[in-house]
């Protein structure tokens, strides 16, 4: 099978600055820091989920009215990248708009589980993109409501699977091993929490996973954790500055964040298929019966082998106003921090690793790829603080301290098995940012992976 370097992959522009040397069992290519975008990003999902069976948004918008279009539209696709629903709003420059999608999530047992959300202006220019999961939430075995969460992309026949049933199905493999089990009431039985995710995870497994013997399939997993109350993970917006003009105060906030992509391969051998109507309650209180297979497996130890090729680039900037009395010197009552970092599987030391201070203005954007390594799993951490300490003077320079990250984490697995496979290569990746970068970002993950 033919493949592409890393170096190949890249954009001119990266190659050209590129600097390649041998680590961690497979090629490191490191770009040096270069200018990062300082505009602030006009939209920014923070979250997506089902509220009253419909699929709602909440869209956060840039606080400079300039870089905001007088309406935009939300649209939602479904898991074959077609147009479910839409819906035209006016942005209001520093809010937040809650946006509910009226029919965005139609029979995804059909269309696809994994699916993604768009922002864009009138002339179609995309502002904002989030892939989000659906899969199902049940009040027992026969009936189920539909749910949404923020999610990562990746190709069509990678299975994408919570961290706790990526847990759950490590236990299924270790206490079973080559017994025969049912996968969803097995899962269920550990986890009685995880019966409608094992059901739409079942479903996806059957529909793109091996029809006979012991064959392997892509499954990838994503963990965003952070503490500033998003699900932004390890991409941040901290502003501290006064809200009054004629009021003493003063702030320091802080977050730190990371986000985390797995690409695995899976292997398993197809015993049998047990179906069950399962009813999936629609808008309205509408139960819909659903044909949902509960198929039964054995692990094996499988003939296929996987190597994975990585791309991480992490990006931040910090920015500072102090109060200038006159006569001089300045105060320093305004700063800020950003701190970011790329590591490859579980490894504590980075292959990446930024941090910026200011009161003067100061930020990075760095890239690295590695290739043909046995991990595939690559995350980001990230902490931020922002301060202001205002004495109520309005007749000076109010102070500020803003600190802002975000990052790109790809994973490209080759499955190498004897006779071919299903699915020789997976992709995965995660993006997020609240600077004006996302078209940026995207780009070079699509330039990693050759597209």
């Amino acid at each position: 099978m033919h493949r592409r370097s890393p170096r190949a992959l890249a954009p001119s522009w990266l190659r050209a600055l590129t600097l390649s040397s041998f680590a961690m069992g497979g090629l490191l290519v490191a770009a040096p820091a270069h200018a990062a975008e300082t505009t602030e990003a006009p939209a920014t999902i923070v979250d997506v989920s089902m509220q009253d069976g419909e699929l709602t948004a909440r869209i956060r918008w840039s606080a400079e009215s300039s870089a905001l279009p007088e309406e935009v539209e939300v649209l939602s696709y479904d898991g074959t990248d077609k147009p479910t629903a839409g819906e035209r709003i006016s942005p209001k420059a520093g809010e937040e708009s809650e946006v509910k999608l009226s029919g965005a999530v139609r029979e995804p047992w059909e269309t696809g589980w994994a699916q993604r959300l768009v922002v864009r202006e009138a002339k179609g220019q995309e502002l904002a993109s989030q892939a989000y999961d659906v899969s199902l939430a049940c009040e027992d075995e026969k009936t189920c409501q539909l749910t949404a969460a923020p999610g990562i992309s990746a190709s069509r026949e990678v299975l994408h699977v919570s961290n706790a049933l990526q847990k759950t199905l490590g236990t299924l493999d270790k206490e079973l091993g080559t017994k025969e089990f049912d996968l969803v009431h097995e899962v269920a039985r550990r986890e009685p929490s995880l019966f409608g995710e094992a059901l739409s995870y079942a479903q996806g497994r059957v529909k793109y996973g091996p029809a006979e013997g012991c064959q392997c399939a892509w499954e990838t997993s994503y963990a965003r954790s952070n503490t500033s109350g998003t699900t932004l993970g390890a991409a941040h917006d901290l502003f501290a500055r006064p809200l009054r003009q004629t009021q003493a105060s003063n702030a320091r906030l802080s977050a730190q964040g990371s986000s985390r992509v797995t690409l695995t391969l899976r292997c398993s051998s197809l015993g049998s298929i047990l179906f069950q109507h399962v009813g999936i309650r629609q808008p309205g209180g509408l139960v819909k019966p659903v044909l949902m297979p509960q198929p039964v497996y054995s692990t094996c130890a499988g003939t296929c082998s996987g190597r994975f090729s990585h791309f991480g680039r992490i990006t931040g900037l910090a920015t500072a106003q102090s109060t200038t009395p006159f006569p001089p010197p300045t105060i320093l009552n305004g700063t800020a921090m950003e701190q970011s970092s790329y590591h490859l599987g579980n490894a504590l030391s980075p292959l990446l690793n930024e941090t910026r201070y200011a009161p003067a203005d100061s930020d990075f954007d760095v890239m690295t790829t590695v290739s043909n390594v046995s991990s595939g799993s690559g995350y980001v951490q990230t902490s931020g603080e922002a301060f202001y300490a205002y004495n109520g003077n309005a007749s000076t320079w109010q102070p500020q301290g803003r600190a802002r990250g975000g990052y790109a984490i790809a994973i490209q697995g080759v499955a190498v098995c004897p006779g071919g496979g299903l699915n020789p290569i997976g992709r995965a990746s995660d993006t997020a940012t609240t600077m004006g970068n996302q078209t940026s970002l995207n780009n070079s993950i699509n330039a990693f992976f050759g597209l």
